[in-house]
């Protein structure tokens, strides 16, 4: 008797086992039928911040006076000229992406954890620490992420397409069970855009040093 009762218990956590299993399945294909219906495209890449590392130049000669700091002049002339032989600071950066919800069921992003490619030049890490409630229609999303300045930035300009790829943690309720799902979107950059963002990072850069030198020569309150 002890033995059939022992049995019966084991039986019974499989066929909850398997209950359960089968529940996650039918959650991770229907929510991997509603991000099918969902077309992800990316609206604008675009450089946020500049953020120039404080001990980029000595700081000996800074406060004493007007007189342009040689460490300064020659980072300005190598810069326009190309130069960077250190990674000086960061940037930011985000991606705009348009999706378009075509299914009637709501769709949560509890995270992303993916890599934003800017074609071979440049592998950036994003994830995202919101979450984002993707209704039925068109939604923007924004996400963030920070990219070293060194020598790299010169090659912006030869960038030909941004992809991004990785794992979505979704659910179908707002509370709901967390599901992963891969993704994979890719679009080629136009010239306009990759000139606009090769300037804006340049004239960024260039703005962030002179600032700093400047408020560093001028007298304190």
């Amino acid at each position: 008797m002890l033995k059939h009762v022992g049995f019966a218990s084991v039986t019974l956590a499989v066929f909850f086992a398997f209950v359960l299993n089968a529940c996650s399945v039918t959650r991770k294909i229907n929510a991997a039928e509603i991000l099918s219906k969902t077309k992800l495209e990316f609206a604008e890449l675009s450089l946020d911040s500049v953020v120039i590392n404080k001990d980029l130049f000595p700081q000996k000669g800074l406060g004493g006076g007007f007189l342009p700091n040689p460490h300064v002049i020659a980072f300005v002339q190598d810069f326009a000229k190309g130069i960077l032989e250190k990674e000086i600071g960061k940037a930011g950066v985000t991606a705009a992406l348009i999706a378009d919800n075509q299914s009637t069921d709501t769709l949560w992003i509890k995270n992303v954890s993916a890599t934003l490619k800017l074609d071979s030049i440049l592998d950036l890490p994003i994830e995202l620490k919101d979450t984002l409630m993707l209704a039925p229609g068109k939604s923007k999303l924004s996400i963030f992420t920070q990219m070293p300045i060194d020598k790299r930035l010169f090659k912006i300009k030869d960038i030909q397409f941004v992809r991004m790829i990785g794992k979505l943690n979704v659910s179908l309720e707002a509370a709901g069970e967390i599901v992963e799902l891969d993704f994979d979107i890719r679009r080629n950059i136009s010239d306009e855009e990759k000139q606009a963002l090769a300037d804006k990072a340049r004239t960024s850069v260039l703005n962030s040093i002179v600032n700093d030198w400047v408020g560093a020569i001028l007298p304190q309150d």
